[in-house]
């Protein structure tokens, strides 16, 4: 694919917003991955100019300041990592690209490392917030975005996006998004009830140039990613039925998968397999977190099983280990997580994210898209978003749930194997064996 680049802007961060200079980082936004999360969104023609997406883009950055901020670790003036608002260097970045080709020649999308031509860098940026706007021979458009995880998590950025369509549009935005930390606010005095070492965090040496120093280096060719589709009829005629449609449709899909990949990976009966499964602290906050909350606000359950139990016992039994571990991650989880920042907080707390490589296996880390707003992006011009998916990511073992565009109810699902793995995958996916 020929990507050709014409100019980069950078969006100043706004004058006037509703922020202090400084924002210190909360303890979830310290748990969060120290990554660039990149996402595409496909557009058919027509579509606005380049001109007018970035015009919206200004508008809706005047709500949504910290995507222009920095992140500064250096503790001169202060014991907690900040995002400083407003400072020099900072902005939002945004390329304009031309591609010699089609965009039905890639539709329906499917994970490639190409992607990866349509975006900026994703490692040593020097903004929060970066987008690339893709402008195809037929007139159809692919926005890639590239935003700092310890920013927002994905609810926040599905926020984000919607109101980005609405300045576009010329709308009034009606997610207007909330930036009120009064419910991450430690008891007195904190109390820990959980044990987060090494759950949510861990005591590891300092970093050294910018990488953990356990980090594990694996040869990134050896790893692919591939999409899998699962029909409502599919989910709720052929899997339901087996887990008796006690669970979810995401613990029902998930506990399918998990076993699927398990074999997959030819993985030995006597060995132990677990999930890092993220969960949204927004509803189980009391009073709960409006979605409109800016920031990041997750943490993990851990389902986890012996490999001849988890394959021998079916997909009920994997359902419900699924769902007991998220249930046990309630509000009295979260409090005790925040209480956990208000003791430790100043530490040098390196999330487990940050620790274990980029080969996952014979673990799992889930995310689930499901319920935020992506699939509600819509940038005007009378083009149709046709297609939406996380970029190419070279790690091994990452599950990420995305909401299907098509009106059957489906879902998609992106899974990061060894390919030899992931050629198995393909061929059980859909098999209830």
């Amino acid at each position: 694919m020929e990507v050709q680049v014409h100019r980069s802007t950078i969006l100043a961060a706004p004058h006037a917003h509703p922020l202090e200079e400084e924002v210190p980082l909360t303890i979830f936004d310290l748990f969060a991955s120290n990554i660039n999360i990149a996402v595409l969104f496909a557009f058919t023609a027509p579509t606005p100019s380049d001109t007018e997406i970035i015009e919206g883009l200004s508008k809706t950055l005047v709500h949504f300041p910290l995507l222009t901020a920095q992140l500064d670790y250096s503790r001169l003036r202060r014991r907690r990592p900040c995002l400083v608002v407003g400072g020099k260097g900072g902005g939002a970045l945004v390329v304009e690209a031309t591609v010699a080709a089609d965009l039905s020649d890639l539709l329906p999308l499917e994970p490639s490392a190409d992607f990866l031509l349509l975006h900026p860098p994703t490692e040593e940026t020097h903004h929060l917030f970066q987008v690339q706007l893709n402008r195809f021979r037929c007139g159809g458009l692919v926005v890639a975005a590239v935003t700092h995880h310890r920013v927002a998590d994905g609810q926040s950025m599905s926020t984000f996006f919607v109101a980005w369509g609405e300045s576009i549009r010329g709308t009034p935005i009606t997610s207007l998004p909330v930036y009120d930390q009064s419910w991450i606010k430690p008891r007195s005095p904190p109390k820990c009830e959980f044990q987060h070492w090494d759950l949510e965090f861990v005591r590891v040496p300092p970093y050294r140039n910018g990488s953990p120093s356990n980090h594990q280096d694996e040869d990134p060719s050896k790893i692919t990613n591939i999409l899998l589709r699962y029909s409502s009829e599919f989910i709720t005629t052929k899997l339901k039925p087996r887990t008796r449609g006690k669970y979810t449709t995401f613990e029902t899909v998930l506990a399918h998968l998990w076993r699927k990949i398990t074999m997959a990976r030819g993985l030995d009966d006597r060995r132990h397999t677990a999930i890092r499964v993220t969960v949204n602290g927004r509803p189980r906050m009391r009073p709960p977190v409006p979605n409109e909350f800016v920031g990041n606000l997750v943490l993990n359950a851990y389902p986890e099983s012996n490999v001849r139990l988890l394959l021998q016992g079916g997909p009920e039994r994997a359902a419900k280990i699924i769902h007991d571990a998220v249930r046990r991650i309630d509000e009295s989880y979260f409090q005790s997580i925040i209480d956990f920042g208000a003791m430790h907080g100043d530490d040098d707390l390196v999330p487990v994210y940050d620790t274990g490589g980029v080969v996952l296996s014979p673990n799992l880390e889930v995310d689930s898209w499901l319920r935020f707003r992506f699939q509600e992006v819509d940038f005007g011009g009378g083009g149709k978003l046709c297609a939406f998916l996380p970029t190419w990511v070279p790690i091994e073992g990452l599950v990420i749930f995305v909401p299907g565009l098509e009106q059957d109810g489906g879902l998609n699902v992106v899974v990061t194997l060894l390919k030899e793995h992931a050629e198995k995958l393909r061929q059980i996916s859909h098999c209830l064996m």
